[in-house]
This record gives C-alpha cells, structure tokens and sequence, in this order.
C-alpha cells in the first residue's frame, strides 16, 4: 500500500473515531492533523506495525488534553486502542441507547424514593455503607447501635429496594 492512500485511510479512521468522541469535522480534523505531526515529529514512521495504534493514542490523548483544557471532566467511551482497528466500521459509540438512559434515569428516581422513605435509621445506615463505603462497624459505633442492628438495617433496605423492583 502506497503511503499517500495509508495517510488517507489514517486520516479517515481518525477523524471518525474522534466524531464518535463528540469532535466536530473542523476539531477531528485539527486533532488528526495534530496527531501527525507530533507522530513524525517523535521519529516515527507509517510503515511500522504499531504506527496504527500509535496515532490513535497521540490523537485520543490530544483530545483529552482539548476536553481538559476546556474544562470538561473525563474522557469517554472505550480506551482500548485495540478496539479501534475497525475504522469506520466500528460501533458509533459506546454510550447506551437513549431509551436505555431513560429507562436507567427512572430505575435511579425510583431507587431514591425509596430510599428517601425508609425509616431514619435504616436509610442512614444504608448510605453510610453504600455510598460513604464504612463498614458495618464503624455504621454501629457512629449510629450508637450493634452490628447485628445494622446488618437488620441495611437488609431490610435492600429488600425494600428489592421489592420496588419486582413490583
């Protein structure tokens, strides 16, 4: 393969790789030609095995550096460069359907209703395990209670939870 048609492909599975990270055309492309230089720049060359691989890790890095810089957190979707290979044959994004969003947003406010309506005792030692990570120990001496009282607690939370689910 010639490396004018290489360069092409790259540039292609570049740009939409980082389209299906949320970059605009006119971004993708600033952050693929970005990407270039830097990999020429670092001595690299096109026709090395992992020359592939390589820029989609320099172009996903400078994206993250763009996201950083303009003051959004995280990088999303897959980091596993190897998922990648598939180009634009690749799956358009990771991020779950928006029915499976609404459907997971419902589960979540129906999960805080009831919790919100456990009795005090059983929702606190509910979020201090589940959401503060202490354990039932700590949940017992900061609640005044025994351990056994605070297994009770939380089981009994968890069935509540349980039930809304199958209802």
């Amino acid at each position: 393969m010639s490396v004018e048609r290489l360069v092409v492909e790259l540039r292609r599975d570049l740009i939409g790789y980082l389209q299906r990270k949320g970059q605009t055309i006119e971004d993708a492309e600033d952050l693929v030609q970005e990407a270039f230089v830097r990999f020429h720049r670092a001595g690299h060359d096109l026709s090395e095995a992992d020359a592939r691989p390589l820029l989609f890790v320099i172009a996903r890095n400078l994206q993250t550096d763009r996201w950083k810089s303009a003051g959004r957190k995280g990088v999303r979707g897959t980091d596993d460069i190897h998922a990648l290979d598939a180009g634009p044959r690749a799956v358009a994004s990771d991020a779950p359907a928006a029915d499976q969003h609404l459907i997971g947003r419902e589960n979540l406010a129906a999960a805080a209703r009831i919790i919100r309506a456990l009795p005090p005792r059983t929702r606190d030692a509910f979020l201090l395990n589940r959401f503060e990570g202490q354990t039932y120990s700590q949940i017992a001496k900061r609640l005044g209670v025994s351990v056994s009282m605070v297994e009770k607690h939380i089981a009994e939370a968890l069935r509540q939870l349980k039930i809304s689910r199958e209802g």
